[in-house]
């Protein structure tokens, strides 16, 4: 080891006085404000709330630095070495998927039981004879405490584990470090949070959080040996590569849609995709959909062991007969998708400003948001809760219509029903449901719990879409069926909010085993993404651009075609010498936040490389535990 580092090792010399000031605490106060740093999310309102936002987070270059010792370390990978690293790569994406599936059946199971403990509590209290009032105390008790939990973990453990971690994944994709996004902690508080926030009766997909879940899974075997090999793939283009097939195996564990997970990460989260890295995600996304296609059955009791059903967290159900569609209809999908581009734009609309309030009063942690987390639940489980007794004839929750169950059982059944149900549901019902349910999901995406948004975008979509269904089905002319409308509208609402849209159309087809309705809903998709990106950006990049995250995206924005290098450099820089003191780079360090020093020769002033900070960090910190410092008055290195 000592040879291995000599080398790189040799320009930080430092006199011994230096040494023993780093050993009794500088480099331990370094190391403490280093780990601080994690990110604002102030507004984005003036330039220094941008800096501050952007402090906590680090640009990570993809390119091989062929530095001798990677030369080397390339050269020895041949051979039998070589296929140790190969070998084991598979195996840990398999184990990625593995764990990704894993987490979903595990979130989905104990979603289940809590849900049902719910409704069993309301039937119990109804068979015992309890008034109203009463039974509704109980149900927003439950809702508020379960809230409450969510909520505290976002406030008080990690307030990355708020929404639904797409943005920040696609952050990471595109080579911007986001401190704690990857971490054990993050996902802990994700999976428990996002159960007690889609059981608390709150509009929550668990999807999202599934997909950064499995990024953090993926992101934690980069951290194991690959036999003889010590951490091989932490190199950043090979965690980059682990992560996006974690969130791919993500997708694909939510929906068990193994190609719509590939095409997931491909078009909303990597832009650094080729056959090696697709096939890579496939297999892994392949083991997730695999793994909870084997458990989510046989745990709910559904199929038996071994016996690999339909049954997956989120599913739509299958139509039992053909469902034929008529070519005069695709001018009506057309409609339906521009639509849900104008509803997707004004949700947009409306979250951002709900957004930037937040960020300006409320902030990403603390009482104040868990007030609001609190608050929030409150008045949406108790406008859920009595929304369906209105002009009902029964306070019997089991009793209730599809029309009325849409407001108490939120999720994938909801789904299930409007695209399926045969009976004819109240129009006027399912408008208030749908206006309803729109106006809370912009309250929630944002709040102080974990949350996604796929799940409730559908439900709202297909909502609107059952009304027009069932007004098409009934006028005579056409005769389309309203379940397959509620499908279409659910399709335009998600792509109108998010802009999916390949990806989103191969979900929907492996969700619902529908691929004859492939042109309608890539019909669908397209209008509603062209619609919406007329008036801004997907829900996601809104809240990649509130945080003022500095992703740069694969293609640049026409302002900066004009833009030269003179006009985005800085004349007043920091940079080393070819040969620092540890105290030279503790300052440099500490006296700013740059995330790379250029490195430039004192005599000539030429730009010699640019190393990194983190890398700074490292080599300090080996020099440190191996007590390599050398006294620069000493005899010089051969």
């Amino acid at each position: 080891l000592a040879q291995v580092l000599q080398p790189a090792l040799a320009p930080f010399r430092c006199a011994p006085k230096l040494v023993a000031a780093m050993l009794t605490g500088e480099f331990t106060d370094f190391k403490r404000k280093s780990k601080s740093r994690t990110p604002s999310f102030s507004p984005a309102i003036s330039v220094d709330a941008k800096k501050r936002a952007r402090a906590g987070v680090e640009s990570v270059g993809f390119d091989l630095h062929e530095s001798p010792q990677f030369v080397e370390y390339v050269a020895d990978t041949h051979g039998t070495l070589g296929k140790y690293k190969g070998g084991f790569r598979w195996l840990y994406l398999c184990l990625v998927g593995l764990g990704a599936g894993g987490v979903a059946v595990g979130i989905h199971f104990v979603l289940e039981k809590v849900n049902t403990l719910k409704f069993e509590s309301q039937r119990l209290m109804y068979e015992a004879g309890c008034d109203v009032f009463t039974r509704y105390l109980v149900w927003l008790s439950i809702s508020v405490a379960l809230a409450s939990i969510a909520g505290a973990l976002v406030c008080y453990v990690e307030p990355l584990a708020a929404g639904s971690g797409i943005p920040e994944i696609k952050c990471v994709l595109n080579g911007i470090y986001i401190p704690n996004v990857l971490v054990l902690r993050t996902l802990c508080a994700k999976a428990v949070g996002i159960v007690c926030s889609v059981a608390a009766g709150l509009p929550c997909g668990k999807e999202g959080p599934m997909i950064h879940s499995g990024a953090i899974v993926a992101a934690q075997v980069t951290r194991v040996n690959a036999g003889p090999h010590v951490t091989p793939y932490r190199i950043t283009h090979e965690a980059r590569d682990f992560t996006a097939a974690g969130a791919a195996a993500g997708v694909a564990a939510a929906f068990g849609a193994p190609i719509g997970g590939v095409l997931f990460a491909v078009e909303e989260g990597a832009s650094h995709m080729n056959p090696t890295i697709l096939i890579r995600m496939f297999v892994c996304a392949a083991v997730a959909a695999l793994t909870v296609r084997f458990f989510a059955g046989p745990m709910d009791h559904e199929t038996q062991w071994g016996t690999l059903g339909t049954e997956v967290p989120v599913e739509f159900g299958r139509w039992e007969v053909e469902r034929p569609y008529k070519i005069w209809e695709l001018p009506i999908f057309s409609l339906m998708g521009v639509c849900g581009g104008l509803a997707g734009a004004f949700f947009n609309w409306l979250n951002t400003h709900l957004s930037r309030w937040r960020m300006a009063h409320v902030g990403p942690r603390g009482h104040v948001r868990l007030a609001e987390v609190i608050l929030v639940t409150l008045a949406i489980v108790s406008f859920n809760f009595f929304m369906p007794l209105v002009n009902s004839s029964t306070t019997n929750m089991e009793k209730f219509n599809v029309g009325q169950r849409l407001f108490v059982d939120l999720g994938g059944d909801a789904i299930n029903w409007l695209f399926h149900s045969e009976d004819h549901l109240d129009n006027s019902m399912l408008f208030i449901f749908a206006l309803s349910h729109f106006a809370k999901t912009v309250l929630t995406y944002g709040l102080g719990v974990p949350s996604g948004l796929f799940v409730p975008a559908l439900l709202g979509g297909a909502a609107f879409g059952r009304i027009l269904g069932q007004a098409v089905h009934e006028s005579g002319v056409i005769g389309g069926n309203p379940g397959v409308y509620a499908l279409i509208g659910a399709t335009a609402m998600l792509s109108g909010m998010a802009r999916i849209t390949i990806s989103l159309a191969v979900i929907l087809m492996e969700t619902t085993g529908e691929a004859e309705w492939g042109i309608p809903i890539f019909t669908t998709v397209m209008f509603a993404k062209w619609t919406g990106d007329l008036f801004g950006k997907s829900i996601y990049d809104i809240h990649i651009d509130l945080r003022s995250v500095p992703l740069l995206e694969h293609r640049p924005e026409k302002d900066m075609l004009v833009l030269k290098a003179k006009d985005c450099m800085a004349t007043q820089i920091r940079s080393l010498p070819v040969r620092a003191t540890v105290h030279e780079i503790l300052d440099a360090l500490e006296g700013t936040r740059h995330h790379g020093f250029p490195v430039v020769d004192s005599e000539t002033r030429h730009f010699l490389g640019l190393v990194e900070s983190n890398t700074l960090s490292r080599v300090l910190q080996l020099n440190r535990e191996f007590g390599s410092f050398v006294d620069p008055d000493g005899p010089a290195e051969p």
